[in-house]
């Protein structure tokens, strides 16, 4: 099993220390880990503007410490890999460029979040929300995140539709625009298992998951867990909806370069 989704306790929302989710991973199979915890606000200029959602800027040295010292523990028990995720938030590219530049991170996942002041799992936060400016928004944010260059993995990509309210007008071109920018810039693309809990399929949804493999989009799997117990979730039904679409590998990372994982092994090695 690879999971390259997983957070633990510094991002405020998240439960269990970085080796508690090692230990738990080491237990359940999971032959490729990666840490991957909410990023620092990078471009504010206070150390922790927003508790319970990321870590605070001065966390930052001691999680990327804490991962390499896991990493040595562990070898040859576990293949772990030190990522984060990062919000894509426009106007801030050169800073989180500089941030990112670490040579102990394997991995960035890029997430959108937030249009304006609305957030797509924060329900408080759409009043007076026009829906169709919201989804437009968003897909034009998708798309600048993967043009970005800041990103290796996308994370759900349609995370959107979990909450947000369903648009009137039809989106679709933007969507397959945003496919294609995907496609073109080369990222890659996770599905991630929280879509199970959140809206009863993973993330991104059958329909756009056939269309990043048309375009030959790379595909790799987080579970996207907030407590040990979920880890891995959806990987069971990530493979064989990837396996109906004749997807036969995933993508990892190691120092930023992508890998290839064939997914009969992994799975034949979760066994």
């Amino acid at each position: 099993m690879i999971d390259l989704h997983t957070h633990h306790e510094r991002c405020g929302h998240a439960d269990g220390t970085l080796a508690d989710v090692v230990r738990w991973a080491l237990a359940h199979g999971i032959a490729v880990l990666g840490l991957s915890d909410h990023a620092p606000r990078f471009a504010d200029p206070l150390d922790h503007p927003l508790p319970g959602t990321q870590m605070a800027r001065s966390q930052w040295d001691a999680y990327l410490a804490e991962g390499v010292a896991l990493r040595d523990a562990h070898r040859g028990r576990i293949d772990l890999r030190i990522g984060t995720e990062a919000d894509y938030l426009p106007g801030t590219e050169d800073v989180y460029r500089e941030a990112l530049a670490r040579p102990e991170l394997d991995y960035v996942l890029g997430s959108v979040h937030e249009v304006g002041s609305w957030h797509v799992y924060k329900a408080e936060t759409f009043d007076g929300v026009d829906a169709d400016e919201f989804h437009a928004g968003y897909w034009r944010l998708q798309q600048a995140s993967a043009t970005s260059g800041l990103f290796d993995v996308i994370a759900h990509l349609d995370a959107i539709r979990a909450k947000v309210p369903p648009p009137e007008d039809d989106h679709g071109p933007a969507i397959e625009a945003t496919l294609d920018a995907i496609a073109d810039a080369g990222v890659a693309v996770e599905v991630n298992g929280s879509g199970l809990r959140r809206d009863g399929e993973v993330f991104p949804r059958r329909a756009l998951l056939e269309g990043l493999v048309r375009r030959d989009v790379p595909i790799t799997f987080g579970s996207d867990s907030h407590s040990r117990r979920q880890l891995g979730a959806g990987w069971s039904e990530a493979v064989r909806t990837l396996a109906d679409l004749g997807v036969s590998r995933l993508a990892t990372f190691r120092g930023r370069e992508r890998a290839w994982v064939e997914i009969g092994s992994v799975v034949r090695g979760a066994t």
